[in-house]
């Protein structure tokens, strides 16, 4: 009798300890699934610091004559921000195995160029002619302010070692998020990870 007694004991232990670790892992699986949203994970805030060189070219015509082709520079600030689209994060869940696509980071939104450092009076300038002027206008500057912000987007969109870092700090972020939603301090669970490149 007692045998007995000790056996179902055993038997709804088993059962109670395999149930309860089935619904874990599926409460697992539906809290992970809050991870995969959509918009942008901003990783990575990239600071520039560069000198642009802009031609103003001399105007055409009698009006113009003698004018000469300027050549100016400006130093400029600005930053751009990197991160990853959460949309092309994937995740899947297989028993105690969590799966974790990232995508390649890449360049979000417009660069934050300082405008002030193309007033007309910050560009170092070569001499203008003698005769006919070609001064400067707003419309160098902000042509210059424009060429200064495709610099910073073209030059982070192609700097491999920035997209890198940006999608190594995405991984650190999703994986902080996907243990404190699911609780997996213990360990219990393996996350693999595989990266978009």
């Amino acid at each position: 009798m007692k045998n007995k007694i000790i056996f179902l004991i055993t038997i709804a232990l088993t059962i109670c300890i395999t149930g309860c670790s089935k619904g874990k892992i599926e409460d697992l699986a539906e809290n992970v699934k809050k991870i995969q949203l959509t918009g942008n994970l901003v990783t990575y805030q990239a600071y520039y610091h560069n000198v642009i060189e802009y031609d103003k070219n001399a105007g055409s015509g009698i009006s113009h004559l003698f004018e000469k082709d300027r050549r100016l520079f400006a130093e400029y600030t600005g930053t751009i921000k990197l991160g990853i689209d959460m949309s092309k994060v994937k995740i899947e869940v297989k028993g105690k195995e969590i799966n974790v696509f990232i995508p390649t980071a890449s360049v979000i939104g417009e660069p934050n160029v300082d405008k002030d450092d193309f007033k007309t009076e910050n560009f170092i300038e070569d001499d203008d002619g003698f005769i006919n002027k070609n001064p400067l206008t707003l419309d160098d500057s902000t042509a210059a302010f424009e060429k200064a912000q495709k610099n910073i987007k073209d030059d982070a969109s192609n700097n491999k070692d920035l997209l890198s870092i940006a999608q190594k700090r995405a991984k650190v972020i999703l994986e902080e998020n996907i243990r404190q939603l699911s609780g997996l301090y213990d360990k219990e669970y393996n996350i693999n990870w595989e990266y978009g490149v």
